[in-house]
């Protein structure tokens, strides 16, 4: 706790640290804080769901004014340490808003435990271990080690700021969950084709997001990608889309379009493929007038929620039999053709907007895992037909 309790729920200031007190009108509650505006001194209001996190962001605040010595004369917890280096980290644009709201989500898992609630100066290696286990059974490998990155990157910033003598982290073991992992798949070129024909079958009136999958399936977008596009956005004289930006959400959740893509790579013209011009031209047509001049609006002129357009995706696949497949499948799929089809990891990369060529050459060696089981089926035929085997 921050400061004494006064009747009514209110928190009382101390050294001009800020309160927090409960808004019954509004049902949320309010942090209070100060702040130095153009020399003078201002009274500042942030309303929140629950008190926790009104006051952890008073914590917060009051340690970014004075890092140091608000560290040595308070016992801030955990996790209202690390939203502060999210925060932080946001603030000075070494992260992008969907990279702290992905931080965020991370934190919030980190909050269900007791050791959220711990000062950082008294946590040790055993009480992150024994958090750390608890998790393999309800989470996957991929969340294990955002959060164990998470504990990792907050001490060792504690450590080499000279905060805390050990890093704790130092005799830490990431543990496996037992939860099988997920694997990622492309369609088959059968599943493919089936989906093909469906929405080329459609009109938008009957499907309004058929050309959003079109467009992954053929030229490999991001579905972020793909929803900020604006009209704009298309160059039918040069025969390219031009990739500037994504769809994100902020630390609230909402639906809010950044004005860089999800990487530097990510800037990109990717050529239109000559089969969905006609479905393009449509889309135009079908979405001029909105306010935002988006490609893809939603029924208020707004951003497309992603979740909608996956669970639309969803039923209509189930329909035609298909499962296990998402909108970043059908992106996956379209490098999955590219990789049959001979294109090289360079090329590649630069279609899909990848920062980082091993990823891309992680599409090769599942395309060339589905090649060799293709060839072992060649021999196993031979063997057939020559009497070695049944």
């Amino acid at each position: 706790m921050l400061a004494p309790m006064l009747k009514g729920g209110k928190m009382k200031r101390r050294n001009n640290e800020g309160s927090v007190f409960y808004n019954k009108t509004r049902n949320r509650w309010n942090a209070q804080y100060k702040v130095k505006e153009n020399g003078k001194i201002k009274l500042k209001t942030k309303s929140f769901k629950s008190k926790k996190d009104a006051e952890d962001f008073i914590d917060i605040i009051m340690y970014e004014r004075d890092t140091t010595n608000y560290l040595k004369n308070h016992k801030i917890n955990l996790t209202a340490f690390m939203k502060s280096r999210a925060l932080a980290k946001l603030n000075s644009n070494t992260i992008r808003e969907a990279q702290y709201t992905r931080i965020c989500s991370t934190i919030r898992n980190i909050e269900k435990s007791e050791i959220s609630k711990m000062s950082v100066k008294k946590i040790k290696d055993t009480d992150i271990q024994k958090f750390l286990n608890t998790l393999i059974k309800d989470y996957s490998n991929s969340t294990i080690t955002k959060i164990y990155g998470e504990f990792n990157q907050v001490f060792d910033y504690l450590y080499h700021s000279g905060f805390i003598k050990v890093n704790p982290m130092f005799g830490v073991i990431k543990p496996k969950s037992v939860k099988e992992s997920t694997r990622r798949r492309a369609m088959t070129l059968d599943e493919e084709k089936l989906f093909v024909q469906y929405l080329k079958s459609t009109t938008i009136n009957e499907c309004k997001y058929k050309n959003i999958y079109l467009i992954q399936l053929f030229m490999g977008l991001r579905i972020g990608e793909v929803l900020a596009l604006t009209i704009n956005d298309i160059d039918f004289l040069n025969n390219i889309i031009k990739i500037n930006k994504s769809l994100t959400v902020d630390g609230n959740g909402k639906i809010i379009c950044g004005n860089k893509t999800k990487t530097d790579a990510g800037y990109r013209d990717v050529p239109i493929h000559s089969k969905i011009i006609k479905e393009l031209k449509e889309q135009i047509k079908f979405a001029k007038g909105n306010k935002l001049n988006l490609l893809f609006p939603n029924n208020n002129n707004g951003y497309t929620d992603e979740r909608k357009v996956n669970i639309k995706l969803t039923s209509i696949l189930s329909n035609l039999g298909i499962t296990g497949i998402s909108t970043h499948s059908l992106r996956y799929t379209f490098a999955t053709r590219c990789a049959e089809s001979g294109i090289s990891d360079i090329v590649l990369k630069e279609i899909m907007g990848h920062y980082d060529i091993e990823i891309t050459k992680n599409v090769y060696i599942d395309v060339q895992e589905t090649l060799e089981q293709e060839e072992i089926k060649k021999v196993e035929k031979y063997l057939r037909k020559v009497g070695i085997v049944k």
